[in-house]
């Protein structure tokens, strides 16, 4: 049976006949994807056409593989120039016969592309070799078809062949198609071209046609989409915009050129929808094809068309996750840290995380994909990584969507594929998890009372004499201190064990407003040690307001708190202040950095706090402690006729809220005494820093927090590098860092500083939202806290707008009628405070110190977790 010259391009099964890239549009088609209606000439045309002429294609293509140099290069012109005469008249009558069952237009405008035996395939893809014709008319179609046979001859297509090692020479398909009428078009990737990443689909696209793009001729709009598994889009990883000054079109009259005005602004080829559509189509176009894939596309005013897909071959697929994959936040590390944490504490943190975080997981049977860290530093803020922990929740059958909510941050955009630990392994991790917890309650008061020794032990005049050996010896001795009596880890798993039982049964059993009911439940238990420094500071109110001297001292105008110590002296006052700063003035805004001043450091502060206390008439401890004991009593007694006459159900959740109580308070006892033992380490680093500044070796003391752990066993080891130029540079760096705004979450690390810091998520009518924290409806005038410089300028009632709910702004807690805060969840900290305390509280409002102002009149209801802003003074 004859070979055929024509087939429809649905029918285009076999290569040898139609070639690669013919069968792969075959394929598409019978798969469902919009290809351009169009047919093919087969090699079958092809090999008659020359054999007709004289022309022996296989003998010829030996002869010219046997030569080199100029020889081949003469031999290969006369073999292009022998083609481009041979008759082709027959195989014109089937061709036109093919177009005018295609379109019956004469203007119609077609696009004419080679399809050789060996493009295309699994072993190679012979990409720009050969030559594309487009907005062909039906006139030229014989010089096209011509040109196309001819470029299988051309030297860069018989090396390209060689070096693959093929033998029998290669033979042209042509297929022909109708043009699309491109707005946009271009070529996409069902995996990343560089990383093989799996997930990632990469898409290039230019305005128009993509011939210039495939020319190499234009800078193309650059993509990355991020899919799931599944292949479904998430999101737009990367989108780096390029400047067109023209595009490629098609008319009744052919190609040409239109140019763009060079005021037009950079704009996207194509829309987030299109990015979608096109991601997907590429996934299921790689599905179909059981192989990564990459794609020339075009979308016209209707649709996507797809004009080729051929197979990846140099590229391996990887689904190995790596840091550039995960999501960061600065979640916790917020919280606790000044914006741009010193040196030496991100040196010390790393460590941190890893010994005494990471490691209890790779105890309990976790595994951590090999190269993943838990910590990654931008422009000098700590970020952590979210899809980490994720990963390790879930391992233990944990619900890691719960993540975000305790810890604030964003939730994932894209979950990691997961593996949990298998039954043995899992009840073995249980029953080690529940013996660190029952660890932690036993052995956690002995290990809070060894912290709070610490701090005696290493006061300043008790270590004056020491020399800098002695003092490298006694932190070398902290550094270890720690092994064997943290107990962060098992307080957190206390804590998330109690939360995942309640999310699993109080939304059944209370309804959806089961988080209000349990955070109004957790107010004024009294044993939160952080929130008892509110009630001590309402207490000192109350000695100062019925002490003579000590109310003089508050009311004199002018104030002058520097003199506190002459002015109150033998008063009861200072005597229970003293106590208060023995008791709480190791704590401090930033407080996990030792570089960070202790509330010891600045008095004045605090005695700020007791005054305006005084003056506005607040509230007394007693009143505080009644009004925390009625919203507590009434929330558990709302608790209890919700849950009804099921008793078992009262006593499975007063089980979980005792515990939680318990593991709430050592929770905040913990990070209170670590404070000790953060304040033992400072004051022999402030110490170690004076007697370098005298050796010559440091400028000045608070250098020495501008070296990392490495650096100061490197200066005291005899390095000779000069320190005092580093720390130089550093300083420098430190407030070009602090110039910079960056992201609080990070989904792609690589353009992380591309990205916008502020984005406007209100409603559109002056209502701003976050996570609900502790209960309550206040309204009241915005007053914004940047720094401790912004404390004395709290009025009792307004509604505090932060940064992060720091541990450290508990004293301003008593003094503000609500708090909103930009980052934070439900186990923060400073969470753990403004709940116990009762203060309504918002967390997880997006940029909330950019779009909210001093003086703005709000209303918050932090059982919605929604905020009003009265239209009269909205910005």
């Amino acid at each position: 049976m004859a070979r055929p010259f024509i087939l429809p391009l649905s029918q285009c099964s076999d290569v040898d006949l139609t070639g690669g890239k013919a069968v792969g549009l075959a394929q598409l088609i019978a798969t469902g994807f919009s290809v351009p209606q169009g047919f093919c000439i087969t090699t079958e045309a092809y090999k008659q056409c020359l054999h007709a002429s004289g022309f022996i294609e296989d003998e010829e293509w030996h002869k010219a593989c046997a030569l080199s140099g100029s020889e081949r290069a003469s031999a290969l012109a006369d073999c292009r120039n022998r083609i481009r005469q041979v008759e082709t008249s027959r195989l014109a009558v089937q061709w036109r016969s093919a177009l005018e069952t295609l379109s019956r237009l004469p203007d119609e405008r077609w696009a004419v592309r080679s399809s050789a035996t060996n493009e295309d395939t699994a072993q190679t893809s012979f990409a720009g070799l050969y030559c594309t014709h487009l907005g062909v008319a039906p006139s030229e179609i014989v010089t096209a078809l011509k040109d196309l046979w001819a470029s299988l001859w051309e030297e860069r297509v018989v090396s390209y062949t060689t070096h693959q090692r093929h033998q029998t020479a290669p033979k042209m398909a042509v297929v022909i198609q109708s043009m699309v009428d491109a707005q946009s078009s271009g070529v996409a990737y069902s995996i990343h071209p560089v990383t093989g990443r799996s997930n990632q689909v990469t898409i290039n696209a230019v305005p128009g046609l993509a011939a210039p793009l495939v020319d190499g001729t234009v800078k193309p709009d650059q993509y990355v989409v991020e899919v799931t598994h599944e292949g479904q889009p998430i999101r737009v990883r990367k989108r780096i915009l390029a400047h067109h000054s023209q595009r490629l079109l098609v008319s009744k009259e052919g190609l040409h050129i239109e140019r763009f005005d060079d005021a037009t602004p950079i704009q996207s080829s194509l829309t987030d929808a299109q990015l979608f559509s096109l991601a997907q189509t590429a996934k299921h176009i790689e599905q179909a094809f059981g192989h990564p894939i990459d794609l020339e596309w075009a979308f016209d005013a209707g649709q996507l068309w797809v004009v080729q897909a051929r197979l990846i071959t140099t590229i391996r697929p990887s689904s190995i996750l790596t840091n550039d994959d995960c999501e960061w936040s600065r979640t916790n590390f917020k919280e606790t840290l000044p914006e741009v944490p010193s040196l030496l504490s991100l040196s010390f943190l790393e460590r941190f995380m890893d010994s005494h975080i990471l490691s209890h997981y790779r105890r309990l049977g976790c595994h951590i994909p090999d190269g993943l860290t838990s910590v990654r530093i931008l422009r000098g803020r700590p970020y952590l990584n979210v899809t980490l922990f994720h990963i390790l929740v879930a391992q233990l059958g944990g619900d890691a969507s719960l993540n975000t909510e305790q810890m604030g941050g964003e939730p994932l955009q894209t979950i990691p594929k997961i593996q949990p630990l298998n039954g043995m392994a899992f009840a073995r991790a249980g029953w080690m998890m529940w013996a660190e917890m029952r660890r932690v309650e036993r052995s956690g008061p002995r290990v809070f009372q060894e912290m709070k020794n610490l701090s005696i032990t290493y006061r300043r005049e008790r270590i004056l004499h020491l020399s800098v050996e002695e003092l490298v010896q006694e932190l070398d001795k902290l550094d270890l201190w720690l092994e064997g009596r943290d107990v962060t880890f098992g307080i957190a798993g206390g804590v998330g064990q109690c939360l995942q039982i309640f999310s699993q049964f109080l939304p059944r059993w209370l309804g959806s407003d089961w988080r209000g009911l349990l955070n109004a439940a957790l107010q004024g238990q009294g044993t939160v040690i952080s929130a008892q420094q509110i009630l001590r500071l309402a207490e000192l109110t109350d000695i100062a307001r019925n002490e003579p001297a000590a109310s003089t001292f508050f009311t004199s105008k002018p104030w002058e708190p520097s003199l506190f110590r002459e002015a109150l002296a033998d008063t009861r006052f200072l005597r229970a202040f003293d106590k208060y700063l023995e008791d709480y003035g190791h704590r401090a805004i930033g407080e996990s950095d030792v570089m960070s001043p202790r509330l010891a450091d600045n008095p004045e502060s605090i005695l700020a706090i007791v005054r305006i206390h005084l003056l506005s008439a607040s509230p007394s401890q007693m009143n505080i402690l009644l009004r925390q004991d009625n919203a507590r009593t009434a929330a558990l007694a709302r608790i209890k006729r919700r849950i009804g006459w099921r008793y078992h159900r009262w006593i499975i959740f007063m089980w979980c809220y005792r515990r939680l109580c318990r593991f709430f308070s050592l929770r905040e006892a913990n990070r209170h005494h670590l404070m000790y033992y953060s304040t033992a380490i400072r004051t022999l680093l402030m110490r170690l820093g004076e007697l370098l500044v005298e050796r010559g070796l440091l400028h000045q003391v608070d250098d020495i927090f501008f070296l990392t752990i490495n650096d100061h066993a490197d200066l005291l080891a005899g390095s000779t590098r000069d320190w005092k130029a580093v720390i130089k540079a550093r300083r420098t760096e430190r407030e070009r860092n602090s110039a910079v705004e960056v992201p609080d979450t990070i989904c792609d690390w690589e353009t992380a500083s591309e990205q916008t810091v502020i984005s406007d998520k209100s409603e559109g009518n002056g209502i701003l939202s976050g996570t609900p924290i502790s209960v309550g409806i206040v309204a009241g005038p915005v007053r914004l806290i940047r720094s401790v410089a912004d404390w004395g300028k709290v009025v009792p009632g307004e509604i505090l707008v932060v940064p992060v709910i720091d541990p450290g702004l508990a004293p301003l807690f008593s003094l503000a009628g609500g708090l909103i805060a930009e980052m934070g969840g439900t186990l923060s900290h400073g969470a753990i405070i403004a709940r116990e305390y009762g203060l309504p509280t918002i967390a997880n409002v997006e940029a909330a110190t950019a779009r909210l102002a001093d003086g703005q009149r709000i209303t918050i209801d932090a059982g919605s977790g929604t905020i009003c802003i009265e239209p009269s003074l909205q910005p």
